[in-house]
């Protein structure tokens, strides 16, 4: 039961290893999430909504690999309970100007997702959603908000966790 409980656990770990080993150096991968980010002021002009021509071509790459190995590995995909795309902004503004902002920047990377070659469009519908998430979750270093940091997409995949919680109850329960 114990080594049934570390692989359990030790999921994440594997799919960020995964991740790391098809995406390379293309874009950091954060350490204990698996999460990407992408800067807003690469992928969106200020306060605008509507991709930059010149992000599309990195920003395709990097999103089919990104779902291509959470969605189409096998050994992988029975871990992913869901990913989400999410908008932020900096403080700047108000919170309910910078909500609206972020939502339209999340949907518009989801439509930028649906626009690529994928076969299986309803793995998308059943695994991703688009949040906004305002100024919610602002990035400080320093003690500072840092702006430029604050105002960004960030991809997040969730791992399902019901079946590791039966076996630790399980477990527990002996």
């Amino acid at each position: 039961t114990k080594v049934k409980i570390k692989n359990l656990t030790g999921v994440r770990i594997k799919v960020i290893t995964a991740l790391k080993n098809k995406l390379g150096d293309s874009i950091d991968i954060d350490q204990k999430s698996g999460s990407i980010r992408f800067s807003s002021n690469i992928l969106f002009n200020t306060s605008q909504f509507k991709l930059k021509k010149s992000s599309q071509k990195e920003l395709s790459d990097l999103l089919k690999t990104y779902i291509h190995t959470l969605l189409l590995d096998d050994t992988i995909r029975p871990h992913i309970n869901h990913i989400t795309i999410e908008g932020h902004t900096d403080s700047d503004g108000t919170y309910i100007n910078n909500l609206e902002l972020s939502q339209k920047r999340a949907l518009e990377v989801m439509k930028f997702l649906y626009s690529l070659d994928f076969k299986d469009k309803k793995l998308l519908e059943r695994y991703i959603s688009a949040s906004g998430r305002s100024s919610s979750n602002i990035i400080y270093e320093n003690g500072k908000e840092n702006k430029e940091a604050s105002r960004r997409i960030e991809i997040k995949f969730h791992i399902k966790n019901e079946q590791a919680i039966k076996e630790i109850e399980n477990y527990l329960a002996k």
